[in-house]
């Protein structure tokens, strides 16, 4: 069955509202089922191909003849209910640098622990198809399930190729507020997955049905027994860590006064009540804009969390939790390219010596 863009599109939002109203926050739904048997089977490696039309249609199941040497190998692991095209503009910009580029798809609403032990599973698949040695590109949750894989003590890693970098972007090394809340996402997920090939078929369904119940909400809140014992570990030996952080833009009180007056109808700005209203609300916003960038970090996860405390490698950088590596309309970045694919590019070159 086909449907149109704009009809699937009128479909999430009703079924957001609807949802969001009726069943309210995930963290209220009654409690789930346990998680079911062989889940991890869905778990899968993609390849890259970049002649492809489009990015989204590059993706294509990984086959060994596909692996080329080229610069390198590149695996990325995406976050919680996060569509497949997240990676599209980094995978581009990777392949156009020669590097090999697969991403890692998983059950991502499954605990945390089993998708570290199907990304360990994925590793050995790569070092059994040739690939040495390999660099771990993890966006938002991805970093936990790439961060447990790394350092959890019953994990076999003896298969795996050698892992020389874990780049983290947006991860939430301490949780995020908003993990409670992640029915709406859940939804846009699978929403958007179909879209991206405009129908539905039986593996739009597994993936549905072999997407967990929702336990890695539960591991990703701030506290949960899984980050405590994460935390407690000991960085991985032999693996440099880069960690990428949102951050969102602070304005001042007399530029939000401004923008505010240049908003007003007519002549209405040039009041002098007017400005000493957009004065005094412009300093108070921005106040407020400020403690709440402190708190909000890129919109999802905060500066604290995402500033993992296994490495000194810290980068800042003005973007929200998505647009930090998508193209996606921002309002703080602009018109400015997504910065984290320049600085994944960086500390590749600088891992090959360049």
């Amino acid at each position: 069955m086909r449907l149109g863009p704009r009809l699937i599109s009128t479909r999430i939002v009703i079924t957001t509202v609807v949802c969001g109203a009726f069943f309210g926050p995930a963290a209220q739904i009654a409690a789930r089922t346990a998680q079911p048997e062989g889940v991890t089977q869905h778990a899968r490696i993609e390849y890259f191909e970049r002649s492809a039309e489009k990015p989204s249609l590059g993706w294509e199941l990984l086959h060994d003849q596909r692996l080329g040497q080229g610069k390198g190998v590149v695996l990325l692991v995406h976050g919680l209910d996060e569509p497949g095209g997240v990676w599209d503009n980094m995978a581009t910009a990777l392949a156009e640098h020669g590097y090999t580029t697969l991403r890692f798809e998983y059950p991502n609403d499954q605990p945390i622990a089993d998708s570290a032990y199907a990304l360990s599973l994925a590793l050995v698949q790569l070092e059994n198809m040739g690939v040495s040695e390999i660099t771990l590109v993890a966006h938002s949750m991805g970093g936990l399930v790439s961060m447990d894989a790394l350092t959890r003590a019953e994990m076999d890693r003896t298969g795996w190729p050698v892992v020389r970098r874990l780049i983290t972007l947006g991860t939430p090394t301490q949780g995020s507020a908003l993990a409670p809340y992640r029915l709406v996402a859940e939804i846009r997920e699978h929403a958007m997955r179909i879209i991206d090939d405009g129908e539905i078929g039986l593996d739009d369904l597994a993936r549905f049905e072999g997407d967990g119940q929702g336990q890695a909400g539960d591991d990703l809140t701030p506290g949960s027994d899984f980050l405590v014992d994460l935390n407690s570990r000991t960085p991985p030996t032999g693996v440099m860590i880069t960690a990428v952080v949102g951050k969102v833009e602070t304005i001042g009180g007399d530029e939000l006064r401004d923008r505010i007056l240049d908003n007003l109808p007519g002549q209405i700005g040039d009041e002098a009540e007017a400005v000493a209203l957009a004065s005094e609300f412009g300093n108070w916003a921005a106040k407020l804009m400020k403690r709440a960038a402190t708190t909000i970090g890129d919109g999802v996860v905060s500066t604290a969390s995402a500033a993992s405390p296994w490495t000194r490698d810290i980068v800042f950088v003005e973007a929200t939790h998505r647009s930090m590596l998508t193209d996606i309309p921002c309002p703080i970045r602009g018109d400015s390219p997504p910065p984290a694919i320049e600085i994944v590019l960086d500390r590749l070159e600088s891992d090959r010596g360049e």
